[in-house]
């Protein structure tokens, strides 16, 4: 469990490693991460890297948004990141800091993210008071990528945070089946729905 945060942009890699090779499109097996958020002051999102194996990508979902981003860091300094990103959720309230469930999940060689937003005090008057505090319903961005994107065989699953603070963050479920069966998404395996998301860091010159 997570409970503070020193750093601002910190990153949590969780200990377990997922096998790409046995997770590919032909084995028809998978695997589902949960991740229970209780406390969040700022801001963080679930991804899945390929560090380990030698490779520079990513693809992470941000609760809050409802998009999911891919990036591949082409340079390490000044650092240079391509990437892209589609939005297949809707936002959740302005100013609001998620709080819920959100998992990942990985089968046949297809990725999908699941949110699950807690029901606070100050939503809508529509919401009964006794539900409110409560879980909603699951959302699913669907099997959104494919694994192609990986370098390597081993994928690590991490929390990435972008500010520090008190936060109340634990792994609560490491099971085969997710809460649903994703769909396919199609319109996010064209490659025309994706925008592109990249970024350059400016040179610094260091005087001697």
């Amino acid at each position: 469990q997570i409970k503070l945060i020193r750093t601002p942009d910190d990153v949590a890699y969780c200990k377990c490693r997922l096998r790409a090779d046995l997770l590919c499109a032909d084995s028809q097996r998978g695997v589902y991460l949960e991740v229970d958020v209780v406390s969040n002051p700022d801001n963080l999102s679930l991804a899945v890297v390929d560090f380990e194996s030698g490779g520079r990508s990513s693809v992470t979902f941000s609760p809050d948004t409802g998009a999911v981003i891919r990036e591949k860091k082409l340079q390490e300094s000044p650092r240079k990141v391509q990437g892209a990103y589609i939005q297949p959720l809707t936002t959740t309230r302005p100013g609001r800091k998620f709080e819920g469930i959100i998992g990942v999940c990985i089968f046949s060689g297809q990725l999908a993210f699941f949110r699950r937003c807690t029901v606070t005090e100050d939503e809508t008057s529509e919401t009964p008071q006794a539900e409110r505090g409560e879980l909603g319903p699951w959302e699913c961005t669907g099997f959104i990528t494919d694994l192609s994107w990986s370098e390597g065989q081993r994928l690590t699953p991490c929390l990435a945070f972008r500010d520090d603070g008190n936060y109340k963050v634990r792994i609560s479920r490491l099971s085969p089946d997710p809460p649903f069966e994703p769909s396919r998404s199609q319109a996010a395996f064209e490659g025309s729905s994706w925008s592109a998301l990249n970024w350059e860091a400016e040179a610094v010159e260091v005087e001697q």
